[in-house]
């Protein structure tokens, strides 16, 4: 009987030391690349909403959050997620900025924030899909001092007036296209200005330049997002013509 509960014994130590290693050998649970920035100081949160949903769009109010269905003129708060299928969405911000999501899409809202001195501080993080920006042009709406960056992958894009980008990436890829205006782009390769009716190839998986060519591929919803623009344009440069 002793040597059968020294058997029992040396099994049950070597079954719990195993599942022991195994667990400790598990990787930590992953944790979003996209956190909402603190306010610093007198700075506000500021406020972004939808002005268009169609088809299959969900927002969470954060990471780790329920993700809900929105209607058209939902808020858009710091650390908000927009999530496509078969739909597309449009954000508008304080400052007329405007973001199209397009189908099967990730988008984040890591920082919206309004700073003492008025201007506007705004950070989206592009994390798969279709995504267009653009920036309203200085004679329409003075935005002189406002911050805006798109970020993907370890790369920032800071946008100037005028500045309109479609950026579609997937795990591996993001492929970025300056439709109008200037911006440039930063990472671990470095940083270098855009210019426009190119294409700016970036490996997610590296940290070298990216490739470039003169060369634009069409892709199904520029036709929305040009329709977009040229509508919110006119829309603050000749508002009496849609109060009437």
């Amino acid at each position: 009987m002793r040597a059968i509960a020294c058997i029992a014994f040396t099994l049950i130590s070597a079954f719990t030391w195993s599942l022991w290693a195994f667990q400790s050998a598990l990787p930590p649970p992953a944790r979003p690349s996209y956190k909402p920035a603190q306010p610093h100081g007198n700075t506000k949160i500021a406020i972004a909403w939808l002005s268009e949903v169609s088809g299959e769009v969900e927002l969470a109010s954060g990471f780790g959050k329920e993700f809900q269905r929105p209607l058209n003129h939902t808020a858009v708060i710091q650390g908000s997620i927009i999530r496509t299928g078969m739909g597309r969405a449009e954000v508008e911000l304080q400052d007329q900025t405007t973001i199209r999501v397009g189908p099967d899409s990730v988008l984040a809202f890591p920082r919206l924030e309004l700073l003492p001195s008025g201007t506007k501080a705004s950070t989206v993080r592009g994390v798969r899909g279709t995504i267009y920006v653009s920036l309203m042009p200085d004679y329409i709406i003075d935005t002189k001092g406002n911050d805006f960056e798109l970020a993907f992958g370890q790369q920032q894009l800071h946008l100037k007036p005028s500045g309109h980008v479609r950026l579609e990436m997937d795990r591996n890829e993001a492929r970025l296209v300056m439709r109008d205006g200037k911006g440039q782009v930063s990472g671990p390769f470095g940083s270098m200005e855009l210019a426009k009716k190119r294409t700016f190839t970036f490996n997610l998986m590296e940290s070298s330049p990216p490739a470039v060519v003169k060369k634009v591929n069409a892709n199904p919803m520029d036709k929305w997002d040009t329709m977009a623009v040229a509508f919110h344009r006119h829309e603050i440069a000749s508002p009496s013509d849609w109060i009437r």
